[in-house]
């Protein structure tokens, strides 16, 4: 068997693009979209709700901002402290 030409490869490597895009396209069909309306009511409810929402993730950013603001003040004190402590042992050496 022979090997194959450059032209050869690149022939078949299209080839094979070409049945991967025809066995991805699907047909499109064009469906009828069914509107619902809404009543007011409705539309009020939907309007509160991403208030809610928001109004959760902020309470729950701010709580997790200050208890990591916390850890955060307590490892510097930690580590200005411990920097203290190794500067005075050097010191009295």
């Amino acid at each position: 068997m022979s090997k194959k030409t450059k032209k050869e490869k690149i022939l078949a490597a299209y080839r094979r693009k070409l049945r991967l895009l025809e066995q991805n396209e699907k047909p499109i069909q064009p469906s009828i979209m069914t509107v619902e309306r809404r009543t007011n009511k409705e539309e009020v409810e939907a309007s509160k709700k991403p208030k809610n929402v928001q109004g959760i993730s902020q309470s729950l950013l701010s709580k997790y901002f200050f208890s990591d603001l916390k850890k955060s003040l307590v490892l510097v004190v930690l580590i200005i402290a411990l920097e203290f402590l190794l500067y005075f042992a050097n010191l009295i050496k």
